[in-house]
């Protein structure tokens, strides 16, 4: 805060004000259009099936990097602007990813490794041996390819 301060009263309170609405709409724009490409690679991995981790990095640095760019602050804009460049975005992303997994208030929300937040108790059978279970079974078999739906 207080590099903000030391630029807001040398440039003016005027120019100051200005920089945070040009930062914020360049962030936006940034996030727009790497955003949509970032997903289109994200579509593409899937639809090969190959797993979109690096494009969930990106993803995830984009998400923080655009907050951060919307947050009034050079230094909090500096960081963003670095967290769209798209060398570091991935290793950022992918560090993100990391930190948000690993602390414990977020276990509860994934399921990373075999390990799971909500508990970490053998899971209960609810269905006894004299229990017994009715239903209908129909098989479906899905298209080849489900995200193109050829």
């Amino acid at each position: 805060m207080s590099a903000f301060i030391f630029i807001g009263g040398e440039i003016g309170g005027l120019l100051t004000l200005l920089g945070i609405f040009v930062t914020a709409i360049i962030g936006l724009s940034l996030l727009k259009g790497q955003g949509k490409a970032v997903m289109a690679q994200i579509h593409t991995d899937l639809a090969q099936g190959h797993a979109p981790v690096s494009s969930i990095a990106d993803s995830v640095s984009l998400a923080v990097g655009g907050i951060l760019m919307l947050i009034p602050g050079y230094i909090t804009d500096s960081v963003g602007i670095l967290l769209f460049v798209p060398g570091l975005r991935t290793i950022a992303g992918a560090w993100i990813s990391h930190h948000l997994i690993a602390t414990s208030q977020f276990k509860g929300f994934v399921h990373v490794g075999g390990q799971s937040g909500f508990n970490d108790q053998t899971p209960h059978s609810y269905a006894e041996d004299d229990d017994v279970i009715e239903g209908d079974v129909t098989e479906h078999t899905p298209k080849k390819n489900r995200l193109n739906n050829e």
